[in-house]
């Protein structure tokens, strides 16, 4: 059986979607992308605005709770404070409580605008696969292709649906946070900010460090895609006759 198969050697095309490792990949136009996602959002703008107020509401409250929380035990070692303790444990249930109302509703109302967006994008994306030349597709890699229609798009829906909640959030705590603490204590305030530029650096560092290996995550998926799709899918179902050559391919080293 091993005697009447012949081994092909079949190059395979360079990847051209990801950048070779240990090249830092470059943004050709971020400001374009940034607008045409924003137009697939065009869509559900209304309750773009309502998730935003929703953020503003949970971040304001998540401010509210840590200070009440303090006027309680102002309030239990004998300070003087303009409401009873048994008001601010009352307002500190309420205040937490809505917060996690807020939480949710804002992160189940993104991800189906997330969802929404996502659908629109895969379903023009088709659209341009299917008017694409034949050429296209024999010039390129198809691990290439096929990142581009799941792995990319689906790293689009997880932005949408996590990152850019936990950034509007981050940024309005961030404000809140440091007008709350120049209001209660200028000279600690200013201790806590020289700690700012020191975790800038540390992570700064961290990033350029462990960012290449992202790039060759996507482009080693690339290619163990395309090597199924070129080396295993086609002989799926295929029944050989008794006594032809049977050939086998393989990867091009």
């Amino acid at each position: 059986m091993r005697d009447n198969i012949t081994e092909v050697k079949v190059p395979q095309p360079p990847s051209r979607h990801h950048s070779p490792v240990g090249k830092k990949p470059k943004v050709k136009n971020l400001r374009g992308t940034l607008l045409r996602i924003w137009g697939y959002l065009q869509a559900d703008k209304v309750m773009l605005w309502i998730v935003l107020g929703m953020v503003i509401i949970s971040s304001a409250l998540s401010l509210l709770g840590p200070y009440l929380i303090g006027a309680a035990v102002d309030v239990m070692t004998g300070r003087q404070f303009f409401l009873s303790f048994t008001t601010i444990l009352i307002m500190i249930s309420v205040v937490f409580i809505l917060h996690s109302i807020t939480l949710a509703l804002q992160n189940y109302w993104m991800i189906n605008v997330s969802q929404h967006t996502v659908y629109a994008m895969r379903k023009d994306l088709f659209e341009h696969v299917l008017q694409l030349p034949v050429l296209r597709f024999q010039q390129s890699q198809s691990g290439d292709l096929m990142s581009r229609l799941t792995n990319d798009i689906e790293n689009v829906s997880r932005t949408l649906n996590t990152a850019v909640i936990q950034l509007s959030t981050s940024i309005l705590t961030l404000i809140g946070t440091v007008v709350v603490m120049i209001w209660l204590s200028p000279v600690l305030t200013l201790l806590t900010v020289t700690i700012v530029p020191l975790m800038y650096f540390g992570m700064k560092w961290i990033t350029k460090r462990t960012g290449h290996y992202f790039k060759e995550q996507q482009r080693e998926l690339g290619k163990m895609t395309g090597f199924w799709k070129k080396h295993y899918q086609p002989f799926h179902g295929e029944a050989f006759s008794p006594g032809a050559p049977r050939y086998r391919t393989i990867p091009y080293t």
